[in-house]
């Protein structure tokens, strides 16, 4: 069997290599880490099985593999040259407790060397340090002393997977293209992968987890000894094909091509690196973009939204410096998605959603490239300038870019086009400062709680046993006094009547919180304890490590380990969990026919009295279109649909046509609920099924026992998200009771039928917008005869003419518009200041003229005068300003205080 030529038989090769080894294949998660806030996106393999590596989770198996999407976005400002990516596939193989250096050592060679033919003397190894064992193993499989070089974990031969969490010392292999032209290290001979000339090209990673890193920075062994393995797929893709850019690979290389068509740039990375370094950059970014659209980003302005729409912007910028004018981005996204159908159909599936929001926002960008280039216009005419040319602040150049999305590549060519320089050391600071604000965010530590390590740390293990009653009976494995995710606990042999604390059993029908649904409440009772029966109520239930853990408060008796428990969740608690998990299905599978494949699960509540759902959408849904998906959504409880939950393989159940949007660890066995509408026979639900979903929750046995379900709320939670809230059963009863209330009430009040009150409403607010037509038009007449009348009382001095009166005003802006009256009427040196009460607190508003201005008279120094005098403060322009107070008492005095300021700034400039 020949070595792969293509990406594809690439992915083929790796993963057959590995499957008949041993290996159990897991999907790619999401680019969305689910359950670790601490993580933008998805940056390697590992970031899936970390729960496994610290014991907190059972794996599916103890070897697994997978061919994993990851984005990085540390390397966006790089994208264009030669080799660097935001979207890349990482092929991984995995050991959790399993096999350890020796297996990696030998499996990694022989991949690379027998399965994929690259020469045994291309390759180089680094292992740390002091890591004797894997250089010996490199020494095994041929490797000459001289090419198997120690690293320092500076270096990069140690591997974190963040401030807090596992670790290890790494090895890795690079790939040696021969000596770099013009390098000294390698006409002496003495280069190696850290000089950083190009020579060489890391092509495997292959990590000792052992260690677990505290946040003081100690370590401790991990339960077991992993390993965790990552190859760049496109990296090992340019090896085989003998290239050095990963650009010129047969996926990207088509790609690329595409992007050639459409600029009518040709590719000539030697004759045009400018016109190369833009088509590489729109490709790897319209690439980027589809994955990442896919996996529920949308473009925004803050956290993942916020880096999809800054590489967005860079894209269509690099296809404005070669191509000005034309649409490129959204028909290379499509050309993205047609190439990566095959290993990423869900792309195809949101072709048209994927296309529909880059066009979208190629066509925003448009107009915001605009509005950026009129501020560098701006920013360009007030440049200081002496005898050299002008400068542009760094920090300026750095919010074109931040906030207006204008390239620093296309602020340096304008500016240079009017000899201006540009402050590159502060811009470079600025840029700085948000790549650490970036690798922060980016790359943080892992989300593990002191409660989770500690349940980790006891081993203790329970099963759920409460799928098919609230009932049931188990044995008391764990107690802990105290407890809770903030507050310390400790384990004790037993807890006493009036002690809170934690109670594991070795299994139980208490649900743990998980997937949206909250944890049971309820009841464990020991009848025949030590000393008598005992009670502990169950307040909360959480899932920690393996460990199932009731927390709450011993009420009777006392508890000891080893005693014989009964479970008896609150059976209405359940009822009104179950029924609002079923309901939460339901609507996902309406919102999804009615809005289109593209709406994503993004978070959920499952309470026993409501529901939330948090959902993908870039605008808000079409009138009707809720009342169409609360209509479908009562149809399938009108019809009370069985429920039926079958257990098997992962891919069965994606075959199957269960959705796993919000699932990012893998059992061998996932458990599908499923609602199959027989009166529903629409090709778009497989096996008839309304509504399929991978869940561990529990669900009522048809969907009838919902009774009722509304809509209460749908609004938006940011950009691209939205959340629905919404009441099934009893809830939904009394929802819908009291706007019959209302409406009643109503239909009295007015004396009218139902159907009439909208029109009865409108008249009134026609009625009512029509009396204060009126009455504005009363008050800005009173308004211009009080105007007059305070101007022509105005006091004469040295030429200028004051007016300071306390008067009556309902508002800062009414007290405004007449100040702005009066100062009309004062000629050239004018200075007005009136002070009123609103809401029994004093405001004040001082106007000048620009005469009045120049003589010292100005507005917000004057009316700050007023206003201290009053208790408070404010500001404004020199011609306009207005300011607060607390003391109403002290409105008068306050004007006079303004008064005599005023008379003594002319007697001063007399």
């Amino acid at each position: 069997m020949s070595a792969p030529t293509t990406v594809e038989g690439l992915r083929r090769a790796f993963l057959a290599y590995f499957a008949a080894r041993g290996h159990h294949r897991i999907p790619s998660s999401s680019l969305i880490p689910h359950g670790d806030p601490t993580l933008l996106f998805t940056t390697a393999g590992m970031v899936q099985l970390r729960p496994y590596f610290m014991g907190l989770e059972e794996p599916p198996g103890p070897r697994l593999i997978s061919i994993q999407k990851c984005f990085r976005t540390t390397d966006v400002e790089d994208v264009g040259d030669e080799s660097h990516l935001t979207f890349f596939e990482m092929l991984g193989n995995f050991s959790v407790g399993d096999y350890f250096k020796r297996d990696a050592v030998a499996w990694a060679w022989e991949f690379m060397t027998s399965e994929l033919e690259i020469p045994p003397a291309r390759l180089w190894a680094t292992v740390y340090t002091d890591d004797d064992e894997a250089f010996a193993l490199w020494r095994e499989r041929g490797i000459p002393e001289q090419r198997i070089l120690r690293y320092t974990a500076e270096q990069g031969n140690y591997w974190y997977s963040g401030e807090v969490g596992p670790c290890g010392p790494c090895s890795e292999l690079h790939y040696d293209w021969g000596e770099t032209p013009g390098c000294p290290a390698c006409g002496s001979g003495e280069c190696h992968p850290d000089v950083g000339c190009g020579r060489f090209l890391e092509v495997w990673n292959l990590v000792f987890m052992t260690y677990f890193q505290d946040e003081g920075g100690g370590k401790t062994p991990l339960p077991a000894q992993n390993i965790d393995t990552g190859a760049g797929l496109e990296r090992v893709a340019a090896v085989l094909a003998g290239v050095r850019t990963v650009y010129e690979t047969d996926e990207l290389r088509g790609l690329l091509g595409e992007a050639e068509r459409l600029t009518g740039r040709r590719y000539d990375a030697e004759g045009d690196p400018p016109g190369a370094r833009a088509l590489r950059a729109i490709t790897e970014h319209a690439r980027a973009a589809a994955f990442l659209i896919a996996d529920g980003v949308l473009p925004g302005n803050d956290g993942r939204g916020y880096v999809l729409r800054r590489m967005i912007r860079r894209a269509i910028y690099f296809g404005h410096t070669i191509a000005p004018g034309r649409e490129l981005f959204e028909p290379l996204v499509a050309r993205a998605i047609e190439s990566a159908r095959d290993a990423y159909p869900e792309l195809s599936e949101q072709a048209s959603f994927i296309r529909r929001i880059a066009q979208a926002e190629e066509a925003r960008f448009r107009a915001t490239l605009t509005r950026g280039l009129e501020r560098l216009e701006q920013l360009m005419e007030r440049a200081p300038r002496g005898d050299g040319p002008g400068e542009l602040p760094g920090r300026e150049m750095f919010v074109l870019y931040d906030t207006h999305g204008l390239p620093p590549e296309l602020t340096r060519e304008v500016a240079s086009a009017r000899g201006l320089r540009v402050d590159e050391e502060g811009f470079e600071r600025e840029m700085e400062a948000q790549r650490e604000r970036s690798r922060a965010a980016g790359e943080g530590a892992v989300a593990v709680t002191d409660s989770e390590q500690r349940y980790a740390a006891l081993g203790l293990q329970s099963r759920f046993a409460g799928y098919d009653g609230t009932e049931g009976r188990g044995v008391v494995i764990g107690l802990q006094a105290g407890g809770g995710d903030d507050a310390p606990a400790s384990a004790r042999d037993r807890l006493l009547a009036g002690e809170r604390g934690e109670i594991v059993l070795d299994r139980t029908s208490f649900y743990p919180e998980g997937g949206g649904q909250v944890g049971d409440r309820g009841e464990i009772a020991i009848p025949a304890a030590a000393g008598g029966p005992a009670r502990f109520r169950v307040d909360d239930t959480q899932r920690l490590a393996e460990a199932i853990v009731h927390r709450g408060e011993v009420v009777e008796g006392e508890i000891a380990v080893g005693d014989e428990a009964r479970t008896g969740v609150s059976a209405a608690w359940r009822a009104g969990s179950q029924r609002n998990h079923t309901a939460t299905h339901l609507l996902h599978s309406a919102l999804r026919t009615v809005l289109g494949t593209q709406v994503r699960q993004s978070g959920s509540l499952v309470a026993p009295d409501r529901l939330r759902f948090d959902y993908t959408l870039p605008e808000a849904p079409e009138p009707g279109a809720l009342r169409e998906v609360q209509r479908m959504v009562n149809e399938r409880v009108r019809n009370d649909i069985p429920s039926q939950v079958v257990e098997l393989p992962y891919d069965q159940a994606i075959e199957r046509g269960a959705i796993a949007f919000f699932e990012d660890r893998y059992t061998t066995e996932v458990r599908v609920v499923e609602y199959c509408d027989p009166h529903v026979h629409d090709p778009r639900h497989q096996h008839g099924c309304w509504s399929s979903e991978l869940c561990g929750g529990t669900h009522l046995p048809s969907t009838g026992r919902i009774g009722s379900f509304v809509i209460v709320s749908d609004a938006s939670i940011g950009s691209g998200l939205r959340r629905i809230e919404a009441l099934t059963g009893p809830e939904a009863e009394r929802y819908l009771d009291e706007r019959v209330d209302i409406v009643s009430d109503l239909v009295q009040h007015f004396r009218s039928r139902p159907e009439e009150l909208r029109a009865r409403v409108e008249a009134l607010e026609e009625q009512l917008a029509a009396e204060r037509r009126r009455a504005r038009q009363r008050a800005r007449g009173e308004s211009a005869e009080l105007s007059a009348r305070l101007a022509a009382g105005a006091e004469e001095r040295d030429g200028a003419r004051l007016v300071v009166a306390l008067v009556e005003s309902e508002s800062q802006e009414a007290l405004r518009a007449l100040a702005e009256a009066v100062r009309g009427r004062l000629g050239e040196v004018g200075f007005v200041a009136l002070g009123s009460e609103a809401a029994g607190r004093p405001i004040f508003v001082a106007a000048a003229t620009e005469g009045a201005v120049s003589r010292g008279l100005r507005a917000d120094e004057l009316v700050r005068v007023a206003a201290t005098r009053a208790g408070g403060g404010g500001g404004g322009r020199p011609q306009m300003a207005q300011a607060g107070g607390r003391d109403a008492s002290a409105i008068q005095p306050a004007l006079e205080a303004a008064a005599d300021a005023a008379r003594a700034r002319l007697r001063n400039e007399g």
